[in-house]
């Protein structure tokens, strides 16, 4: 390698880290190519190569390792920049190149003195000069081709460029191969002396390094860094250029190294790029420094319209078509109708190298161009954003608003985030409370811990009604969706603070209240509710009192009460329900539970918000359980089930526990729907998930779920077990003092249940305190529901009468699941009572009822029961065996299953143990059974339990 090559020779990527020395990777096919115009050489004589690319491609680079190939090749190479004297060093490298007492190098010394002596400088080649030349080539390229390269060929000036050609040509039958390189767009300091002396030259276009070759020179600079997703972010932004990889390899070592992911290059600021870019552009052309500046600004990764780039660098639009093309020429900008940099790294090079005063200035100017032309708001919120200083003007507001929600729309949190920021410190009015609220939502979606911490800091800063309602809403749902969250009392402190003097400075209060609402006997927490509503009036009160009607319910010694505190509480605006999630669900409770169903469902409408991105508010959420409620009442169960499901759902995106009073509470309706349903798997499933199978946490508000956790054992024929979670569920009650009747779905199954597991009398006693508190209620619901329980435990044409009248008033009730219930009891009765026809007629109906319900074992039982009334008996060999038992099998078995031992039922009976054995053998012949284990295969059939039970007294 000759001297002045070795000074300049670079590795791929054009300039050599510093302090560090890498490889060279890629150019394969370019070195073949050149390869194969050195052994052309050798038989067509002088042949010409210009090798081109924009800044940074790696010119030098593939010129350096193809003149090491070519010398390994023996070939003698000679290396010179465009600036310097190429002559003059072809000289020295030839002198060099022959022995030293060689007759041409004496030659070329005398001929060099000559040309350029001390006192003499002849501006042509002199002739003896060339002839020397040529003479010392002849000889070097007997058996190898002479490489000349000649580096930055635009460079050179007219003088050297004359004397070359004179030397190339003067050996254009001699195997000589002059490598010429230039930069693309670039205008050469003499064009027409290099276009004369490349005339007829091949050309070899240098693009940037393939994907492959662009991981390959990574795992040289940056050997702990393997990442294909590196590799790929770091060859998109560059374009592959292997100057820009360098650079972009020093600024990774310089950030962390491995700590770097491939999202945080797109914030690279290289001013090694941006200073080679605006300086070779400054000494072209002084306006397309300002235009790659201009289309930095303006142009995201699609780039920009170039009226908007124009506007920008101060040019007509056609000036700055002219001045573009000179950098697509140059490769800086991708030819296209849109203004695009090729290389995503240069813009953040660009932007980084300008003054913050001068950025400011171009996004502003950027943003009032683009909304005066009515472009999109995401285009013009990244012009917003991205200054640090906001214009003095109305119009940011609510472009950046509109930015914002089609981010969310996109899933582009991080863009939705910035333009709220930025909204937030810009907007005023309503605009500033939209934007504020929509930030901590957006906060808290993404870190509910960091939403919490934004609302507080929100909340202390805002003087605003309406948005610190909203923001007491927020962190009232974050408070109340987490189990007793760490730091609660701190987070209280903070909030007492930002509300005090105002109309809700007794939030805090509220939350301590109702935080213990799960654990409290709820007439402590209406004692405790009442002391608070007792002080000035404030904007708690609704919540307050929705919450007082709420626990005045819940113990059932007035509900008439109940449901006016329900009703004022709903009278009030909204804000105020909202300030706490579990005011309005409360409210709209107490009216659902006692058959107010319209009344709920109105409200319902008015409170329910459409769906926005992510998860609901939880007073959303906890509105659904409310409607679900509705709907199963009206007998749709598939609605009420997905509304159910949807809930739970919402429920784990809120981060609230399994073992939470809510969710359990949700999982207990579902549980009732279930089975109604006939889903008896997917019910023990649910309690499997909940952690529900065995031991529930204490508390009162397990009971809806231990109603329908007996139901459930009884539907499986464990009556055992159910007869266990009937007699807690009574603890529980009595220890919060609750009526039990006041539990809706107790007041819906409670009785049968009962009997069920033996408690006649204890289902009869409820029957009747059930129709006390309907008579109070007043809804048609509730007082249909009250006499068709009373009328089922009442049974002759007493109960005939009570179950006609339940009909009647839950058909005006719309209540059609209970009404299929108190259909299916009335044939039930009316079969007992040697009215078979109308029998018949009640259980079809109540079949189509159930049916049309989705409550498939209601209307299974129903067609089983059909079945006996119509000795259609033959299909079913335990039906058709249940009819067959004596009074004495069947009493013996009632007991059997209700988990009673021999030893008992023969006491009970007034039997013997053989007896008892006696009888239970023949009824498990009959009915096809082996024992007491296929207990649960019996109860498959949905109707034979009514069928077995009918017309058995229970022992006293």
């Amino acid at each position: 390698m000759n001297e002045e090559f070795s000074k300049r020779g670079e590795t791929e990527g054009v300039h050599r880290p510093r302090g560090q020395s890498h490889g060279f990777v890629g150019r394969q096919h370019e070195l073949r190519l050149l390869d194969q115009a050195r052994r052309d050489s050798m038989t067509t004589g002088l042949v010409r190569y210009v090798v081109e690319g924009e800044l940074g491609v790696g010119r030098t680079a593939l010129l350096y390792a193809f003149a090491l190939a070519a010398r390994r090749l023996g070939s003698t190479t000679v290396h010179f920049h465009g600036s310097k004297q190429p002559c003059g060093l072809l000289v020295r490298a030839l002198a060099r190149s022959l022995p030293a007492d060689s007759v041409h190098v004496a030659e070329l010394h005398a001929a060099s003195e000559r040309q350029w002596g001390r006192h003499t400088a002849l501006p042509n080649l002199d002739t003896a000069l060339v002839s020397a030349v040529r003479a010392a080539i002849v000889h070097l390229t007997v058996t190898a081709p002479l490489i000349l390269i000649m580096d930055h060929a635009d460079q050179a000036d007219d003088t050297a460029l004359a004397h070359l050609r004179s030397v190339v040509e003067a050996c254009a039958d001699l195997p000589v191969l002059l490598v010429a390189s230039l930069r693309l767009g670039e205008p050469p300091q003499a064009p027409t002396a290099v276009a004369q002396l490349l005339s007829g030259a091949q050309r070899l276009t240098l693009d940037g390094l393939s994907p492959a070759e662009t991981a390959a020179l990574l795992g040289i600079l940056l050997p702990r860094l393997r990442d294909s997703a590196f590799s790929a972010a770091c060859h998109r932004l560059t374009a592959g250029n292997p100057f820009m990889l360098v650079e972009l390899a020093r600024w990774v070592r310089d950030n962390g190294g491995a700590a770097v992911r491939p999202e945080h290059l797109d914030t690279a600021v290289l001013p090694v790029v941006a200073d080679l870019i605006t300086g070779r552009l400054s000494r072209i052309d002084p306006a397309a420094g300002r235009l790659i500046r201009a289309i930095a600004v303006a142009g995201g990764r699609d780039g920009a319209e170039p009226p908007l780039v124009a506007h920008l660098c101060g040019m007509t639009t056609g000036e700055t078509l002219i001045t573009a093309d000179l950098l697509v020429r140059m490769r800086l900008v991708a030819d296209d109708d849109m203004v695009r940099l090729r290389h995503p790294l240069l813009r953040t090079a660009l932007i980084g190298g300008m003054s913050r005063m001068a950025r400011n200035a171009a996004h502003l100017a950027a943003a009032t161009f683009l909304h005066e032309r009515h472009a999109p708001a995401s285009r013009i919120a990244d012009h917003l954003t991205a200054s640090a200083v906001s214009l003095d003007d109305s119009w940011p507001a609510s472009v950046l608003l509109d930015a914002a929600a089609s981010a969310l729309a996109a899933q582009d949190t991080t863009a939705a985030a910035r333009c709220l920021e930025h909204a937030v410190r810009v907007a005023t009015g309503d605009e500033r409370r939209v934007a504020v609220l929509a930030l901590v939502d957006l906060r808290i979606r993404l870190d509910q811990g960091n939403g919490l911490a934004q609302a507080i800091e929100a909340l202390a800063e805002t003087a605003d009604a309406a948005t610190r309602s909203s923001l007491l809403r927020r962190i009232g749902s974050l408070l109340h969706g987490a189990d007793r969250p760490e730091g609660e009392q701190r987070v209280l402190e903070a909030v007492a603070a930002a509300v005090a003097g105002t109309a809700v400075a007794e939030w805090p209060r509220l939350h301590r209240i109702l935080a213990d609402l799960h654990d409290a006997p709820p007439a402590v927490t209406a004692e405790r509710l009442g002391e608070l509503l007792e002080g000035p009036p404030g904007g708690l009160r609704a919540a307050a009192t929705a919450a007082a009607a709420f626990c005045r319910h819940l113990t059932g010694d007035d509900p008439r009460a109940a449901v006016e505190g329900a009703r004022g509480a709903l009278a009030c605006g909204t804000e105020e329900l909202y300030l706490h999630p579990l005011a309005l669900a409360a409210a709209l409770t107490v009216l659902v539970d006692n058959g107010y169903q319209e009344e709920a469902t109105a409200h319902l409408r008015r409170h329910t918000e459409p769906d926005s991105p992510g998860s609901q508010p939880l007073h959303q959420v906890l509105l659904l359980p409310v409607a679900a409620h509705h709907v199963r009442t009206r007998g749709q169960l598939s609605s009420a089930r997905d509304q159910l499901e949807d809930c739970l759902a919402h429920l784990v995106r809120h981060g609230v526990s399994p073992v939470h009073p809510i969710r359990l509470d949700v999982v207990g309706q579902l549980l009732d729907v279930l089975i109604c349903q006939g889903e008896h798997n997917r019910a023990k499933e649910l309690l499997r998930q909940g952690r529900c199978a065995q031991n529930l946490p204490p508390g009162w508000r397990y009971r809806d779920l231990l109603v329908c956790r007996a139901r459930l054992w009884a539907a499986e024929g464990d009556l055992a077990r159910a007869a266990r979670d009937l007699a807690e569920l009574r603890d529980r009650n009595e220890a919060a003092g609750l009526r039990a009747v006041s539990a809706a779905s107790w007041r819906a199954h409670g009785v049968e249940l009962l009997e069920q597991v033996g408690q006649s009398e204890q289902a009869a006693e409820l029957a009747r305190d059930q129709l006390r508190y309907a008579e109070t209620i007043g809804s048609p619901q509730e007082r249909g529901r009250a006499r068709w329980v009373l009328g089922r435990v009442s049974g002759g044409t007493e109960g005939e009468r009570l179950l006609r009248t339940a009909v009647r008033l839950l058909e005006e009730a719309k209540g059609e699941l209970d009404l299929a219930y108190a259909l299916g009891d009335m044939g039930t009765l009316l079969n007992r009572l040697d009215r078979p026809k109308e029998a018949v007629a009640a259980l079809t109906r109540a079949v189509r009822l159930a049916s049309s319900c989705g409550a498939r074992s209601l209307a299974e039982r129903g067609r089983q029961q059909l079945a006996a009334a119509s000795d259609r008996t033959h299909q079913d060999f335990s039906l058709r065996g249940v009819l067959t038992l004596s009074p004495r099998e069947r009493q013996t078995l009632i007991d059997a299953m209700r988990g009673r031992t021999n030893e008992r039922i023969a006491a009970a009976r007034r039997i013997t143990r053989r007896t008892v054995e006696l009888h239970l053998s023949s009824a498990y012949r009959k009915l096809g059974i082996t024992g007491r284990r296929d207990f649960p295969q019996l109860f498959r059939n949905p109707g034979l339990w009514p069928l077995l039970t009918d017309g058995v007294p229970d022992p006293r």
